[in-house]
């Protein structure tokens, strides 16, 4: 029986191992299966993270917290654009 290899790094190479497991045993069980779907993606993740195409849940409250956009910020405050100028005072540092 093959196994996986992890150190295989691309969707593709992995893709082909799965291939060659499933001729040998083309008739796995429920659990075998899911352990393959992992396999496959959890390499296509890790792919995708290096080139920043993923936006996690995580990932977006960070950039979401990290708003600074003048629209962005007046959509969070409840008297909108009014609710900016109340912000500013004298010390125009305060609103960083």
């Amino acid at each position: 029986m093959i196994k996986l290899d992890y150190t295989l790094e691309t969707p593709e190479e992995r893709n082909e191992l799965v291939k060659k497991i499933l001729e040998e045993n083309p008739n796995p069980n429920e659990k075998y299966l899911e352990i393959l779907a992992d396999y496959l993606i959890l390499c296509m993740e890790k792919q995708e993270k290096k080139e920043k195409k993923i936006l996690t849940d995580n990932r977006l409250m960070t950039v979401n917290k990290r708003e600074t956009s003048f629209e962005g910020l007046v959509s969070q405050l409840e008297n909108g654009e009014d609710g900016i100028y109340n912000l500013i005072n004298s010390d125009k540092n305060m609103i960083f």
